[in-house]
């Protein structure tokens, strides 16, 4: 009881620092927006979630997409090029794009005492440095992170270089370097960020084989997209070749590892009027597996990973209600910890998501999500679910400061382990992007 009173006034604390201290007005806002002089919203829903225009930015190497009238003639990418203005520091980089926050956990797990846990922190800063090269259709993007997570942990999980060629309305590109997946790829239901917190569970969930689709990997990439007349339509493809996974799931970024395979990611695109898609995406990859880690009965193996999933989302209105949803299917090498006889790990998980648009720049989210996992020579399968709702608000009118309060609960079973868990979660953050 004490835990809930104390939370009730650390949240209710926040709640109202948002609603009366919050600044404003803003006087810088993100490069490309200061490139444009445009608001956040020409690419965002609300920022980070992309709509359809950024979509289209990223596809076309990092230049604002000309009209397609049909009585238009059809712009070159190098005219796109040419009507980019002179280039500046300030209109290609991002030094302080941050978020605070306040959480409040509660966990249980079989077998322990429930644990209570509060923070105030910075929970994230990182600096963006992307544009173009001036009179060439080579673009480039770059994120240095600084703080994740709540912790000092420098990191670079974007830094590539690519060129783009065609027309407005059939282009196609290539990069190279370490890229971020499902951010610039897929619909908006295949993105990882969201007007919530945290990204579906198909997203995060690392299993017993030690593989998460949300990674950055060292890649060389090549995408081709197809746009009708005032976009009412757009047809995009790209596939991905990457070095892989450690066998603790980390990527693979140096030379320093026996693997010598490599992975393919691909996924389908089609974008229709009025913001809403759907992807295809699938992998199929193969890591070094662990099993029985620091035991005297420890053995490796090298085991295949696949995922295939579709994702969907139907903007109801014009930008009042989005639906969202997902489904992911995996399969992968297992072998029995005990005798060692081979078998396969498989997971089928979804997830439906609801955002509402009260105005622009002011939604309200609500998302399921249940994964089901299966283990040969397991007990039986077992499932994990979990919720979060939430409110967002941007508190400038640019919409680069923007205001989240969310809760949510995650709870299931372990698929080796067979040990149970919960946590719910309370949480407030505000975003800085300049």
């Amino acid at each position: 009881m004490r835990f809930r009173r104390h939370l009730g006034i650390a949240f209710g604390a926040v709640v109202w620092l948002f609603l009366t201290a919050a600044p404003r007005n803003a006087l810088a806002v993100p490069q490309y927006a200061r490139r444009y002089h445009l608001k956040c919203y020409a690419c965002h829903t609300i920022p980070p979630v992309l709509n359809e225009q950024g979509y289209m930015f990223q596809r076309l190497g990092h230049h604002l997409p000309a009209s397609l009238d049909p009585n238009s003639e059809i712009e070159r990418i190098i005219d796109l090029v040419r009507k980019e203005p002179e280039w500046r520091l300030t209109n290609n980089a991002s030094m302080a794009v941050s978020d605070f926050n306040f959480s409040a956990q509660r966990s249980t797990a079989q077998g322990q005492a429930p644990s209570s846990t509060t923070a105030i922190q910075v929970g994230s800063w990182n600096a963006y440095f992307g544009g173009w090269i001036p009179n060439t259709q080579f673009f480039y993007y770059s994120e240095f992170d600084i703080v994740t997570n709540g912790q000092t942990n420098p990191n670079m999980p974007n830094a590539h270089i690519g060129y783009v060629g065609g027309n407005a309305k059939s282009s196609w590109y290539a990069t190279v370097g370490r890229e971020h997946l499902q951010v610039t790829d897929g619909t908006r239901a295949a993105e990882v960020y969201s007007l919530l917190p945290s990204a579906p569970l198909i997203f995060e969930n690392q299993g017993p084989t030690n593989f998460v689709l949300d990674q950055s990997p060292v890649a060389a990439e090549a995408g081709y997209t197809w746009a009708s007349s005032r976009y009412r339509d757009i047809f995009g493809v790209n596939v991905k070749v990457t070095n892989g996974d450690h066998a603790d799931g980390s990527e693979i970024l140096t030379s320093d590892s026996s693997k010598n395979s490599k992975d393919v990611w691909a996924d389908a695109d089609w974008w229709y009027a009025p913001e809403s898609g759907i992807s295809f995406v699938t992998y199929q990859g193969q890591k070094n597996q662990i099993q029985n880690s620091g035991l005297a009965n420890q053995f490796t193996y090298y085991g295949r990973i696949r995922r295939e999933g579709a994702f969907a989302n139907y903007m109801i209105g014009r930008d009042k209600v989005d639906v969202l949803g997902g489904y992911l299917h995996g399969n992968d090498d297992w072998e029995d910890p005990v005798t060692g006889a081979p078998g396969s790990y498989l997971s089928n998980g979804y997830f439906a998501e609801i955002n509402y648009y009260i105005q622009r720049g002011f939604a309200l989210a609500g998302r399921y999500d249940r994964l089901r996992q299966d283990v040969t020579s397991g007990i039986h399968p077992a499932n994990l679910e979990q919720w979060q709702t939430g409110v967002e608000k941007a508190l400038t009118s640019e919409g680069n400061i923007v205001g989240r309060l969310a809760v949510g609960n995650l709870h299931g079973i372990d698929p080796v382990a067979f040990t149970s868990s919960a946590n719910r979660t309370y949480e407030a953050d505000i975003q800085f992007n300049f």
